[in-house]
């Protein structure tokens, strides 16, 4: 083959590897999201507080602190609270997910937890949240901002360069690695005492920007006669870009850490009580198991005759039976049961678990 066919085929596998690059690149929050959603939802009743909120003094330099020239947010929130709420939504991660609209009360709320959530407002609060049919609290705790560290040109530098010579462009290939310290502390706490039941550390990790992402208007003419990765970075280009990107992976993380099935079982193995469900000729039945004995059951559903739950509790609390060292309960689900159902046992020592489920996903 001639050199002019090598340039050409070189050309062509160039300009392929080019628009595969950009189609990784463009992949949306959205698409992760709905791959997500189609993972089964933990079977919990959530109520979502505190806030991403910026600290006093918040550097303008930080990944996600406030951008130079602009002035703070309403709600003094890096991310914003409703960004949260709505990816825990469409991302089906709980049966049923609420928010706590009021920013005032967040904030509070966090101070409050911190000092031991003792008060009698807090513990108000969530006596209210369990009359509501909440399971659990979902905290976003603390916001820990942090500086970008640039990492310089990455292995995708010689795809930039033959790319540059032999397309012309190269612009657009992400070539330089950059690496944003925030992170974002979130728990789940359980609605008797504010005991934390669960935590994650969710960190954005390396990013990897192409010359568009991270230079000005100035920087791309440079690009013409400078291979793409000499030319150097624009501070305000680079921060906008790591914020931008940094906000989608916090959240989308945030869906994926909690819909994990690591998250799943440690959820189960931290509570007083594991609740499953077992399948038989008789019906559903629910199964639970606990190394303490259960001293109260409870059903609640909407339409559900109180005398219907209550004869359930007592046919679950009938069927204590010990295996493997563990106490076991089981009794079969009233059939009459639709739609979102609630169930919470508690154990002789104060510890509760609490449930919420579609009886129509597990027929």
């Amino acid at each position: 083959m001639s050199s002019t066919g090598h340039t050409r085929g070189l050309r062509r596998y160039l300009a392929a590897t080019l628009l595969a690059m950009l189609a990784c690149g463009c992949v949306s929050p959205t698409n992760e999201l709905r791959g997500l959603a189609e993972r089964p939802p933990l079977d919990r009743a959530v109520l979502v507080s505190g806030g991403a909120f910026f600290a006093e003094g918040a550097e303008e330099r930080g990944t996600v602190g406030r951008p130079r020239g602009e002035g703070p947010s309403p709600s003094g929130e890096a991310i914003p609270f409703g960004s949260i709420v709505d990816v825990l939504e469409r991302g089906a991660v709980f049966q049923r997910v609420v928010a706590d609209d009021d920013p005032a009360h967040r904030r509070l709320l966090l101070e409050q937890l911190d000092q031991g959530a003792t008060s009698a407002e807090v513990r108000e609060f969530f006596q209210g949240a369990r009359d509501d049919g909440f399971d659990l609290l979902l905290v976003i705790e603390e916001l820990q901002d942090g500086p970008i560290e640039r990492q310089g040109i990455n292995g995708r530098g010689p795809v930039t360069f033959a790319t540059w010579i032999l397309l012309g462009v190269g612009a657009f290939i992400p070539d330089h690695t950059f690496e944003s310290r925030s992170a974002v502390r979130i728990s789940l706490r359980e609605l008797q005492t504010g005991r934390e039941v669960d935590s994650l550390l969710l960190l954005p990790g390396p990013i990897d920007l192409a010359l568009t992402e991270r230079t000005d208007v100035l920087g791309l003419v440079m690009s013409v006669v400078v291979p793409p990765f000499w030319v150097g970075d624009d501070d305000d280009a680079v921060v906008r870009s790591i914020r931008e990107i940094s906000q989608r992976r916090l959240l989308v993380s945030l869906v994926r850490e909690l819909k994990s099935d690591v998250r799943r079982r440690r959820l189960g193995e931290r509570e007083a009580a594991a609740l499953t469900f077992e399948r038989g000729p008789d019906g559903l039945t629910l199964v639970v198991e606990s190394r303490e004995a259960i001293s109260v059951a409870r059903l609640v559903a909407a339409g559900l005759d109180e005398e219907v739950a209550r004869s359930f509790a007592s046919r679950l609390l009938a069927s204590r039976s010990i295996e493997a060292g563990r106490l076991r309960y089981a009794a079969t689900l009233p059939p009459e049961l639709r739609g979102r159902v609630q169930v919470r046992v508690g154990t002789l020592r104060g510890g509760i678990t609490s449930s919420t489920f579609r009886v129509e996903g597990l027929r």
